[in-house]
């Protein structure tokens, strides 16, 4: 008998348990201060879906200062997390992160959009080149859709700074901000460039170099450049190989690319320019990370160097 009463005990308290768990219902996560919404393009005729994280602090006189991340669907995450710390960290001013994705699920057709947006040039297939290259060389008309599009419908989310903003871009999105960087040095105050793909197309980003140094020296421009890159990304990875390459496609690719070299080359003979000020440049090499474990960390770096109260 007491057994049956300790069983219909146990069952009294079991059962409401389990009808809780089947009554949860799941929905979707969401980040607080966060705002997400689709933005059509005349410039490149697609649509964006555009990530907003608006402090929690007023904004200052002249508006808040605006980060923009290029791979928005990827970014946004890791640039959020460091950006919310407001009010507990209290390193970094407050400031309006825009991360800029693709209003699409699909992952395939996300790369090859990317692809298009970020790359300067039309490129050739190459046989080592493990990128989709069919419809690249658009980066111009999407820094048009950030320019001439974006920063008009941020005025509905809140005021801004026009003058103290930032471009972010990790890998392709890397030479997406060293092409903006060399070809319209005043649209932004700070570029980030994130393991850039200075590769891309024979190195054909390098062309527009000469045309920026003039101008830096001649004292047209000063913008702030901050270029970061893993030391793991002139090396052999652990594990699958990317995108289904062979292990001697890998082996030909790497050398190539000079991911390493090409960034710390290109931060050095920037960084030796007379500018005035504020031109600067930083490079800094992360310790023991890859191409794509290096993001969380390029992008606090980024956000330190680009809104830091103390900066790098």
């Amino acid at each position: 008998m007491r057994i049956a009463w300790i069983v219909l005990a146990v069952g009294f308290i079991v059962t409401p348990v389990r009808a809780q768990q089947k009554a949860a219902r799941l929905e979707p996560a969401t980040v607080p201060g966060a705002v997400q919404f689709d933005l059509p393009s005349q410039a490149t005729g697609r649509t964006y879906r555009i990530y907003v994280l608006k402090p929690a602090s007023p904004p200052p006189a002249a508006g808040y200062p605006v980060v923009f991340l290029t791979d928005g669907d990827l970014t946004f995450g890791s640039a959020a997390t460091r950006a919310g710390l407001e009010g507990l960290a209290m390193d970094l001013r407050p400031s309006l992160i825009v991360a800029i994705g693709y209003a699409s699920g699909d992952r395939k057709l996300w790369l090859k959009l990317r692809t298009s947006d970020l790359t300067p040039t039309a490129a050739q297939k190459s046989e080592t080149d493990p990128v989709d290259v069919a419809g690249s060389g658009n980066a111009d008309r999407f820094y048009r859709f950030i320019t001439e599009e974006l920063r008009p419908a941020l005025a509905a989310v809140a005021p801004t700074d026009p003058v103290d903003q930032t471009l972010y871009g990790h890998s392709l999105g890397g030479l997406f901000a060293l092409h903006v960087l060399f070809t319209h040095p005043d649209a932004f105050r700070t570029f980030i460039a994130s393991s850039p793909s200075i590769w891309w197309d024979h190195r054909s980003v390098l062309k527009e170099e000469p045309g920026f140094v003039a101008a830096v020296t001649a004292g047209k421009c000063s913008p702030r450049l901050l270029i970061l890159v893993a030391s793991e990304e002139q090396s052999i990875p652990k594990g699958p190989l990317p995108n289904g390459m062979t292990l001697d496609q890998l082996k030909k690719l790497i050398p190539e690319a000079r991911m390493i070299d090409n960034a710390r080359e290109l931060a050095d003979r920037l960084r030796g320019l007379q500018g005035k000020p504020p031109y600067e440049v930083s490079f800094h090499l992360f310790e023991g990370e890859s191409h794509s474990t290096v993001i969380p960390a390029s992008i606090s770096r980024a956000l330190d160097f680009a809104v830091g109260i103390r900066q790098y």
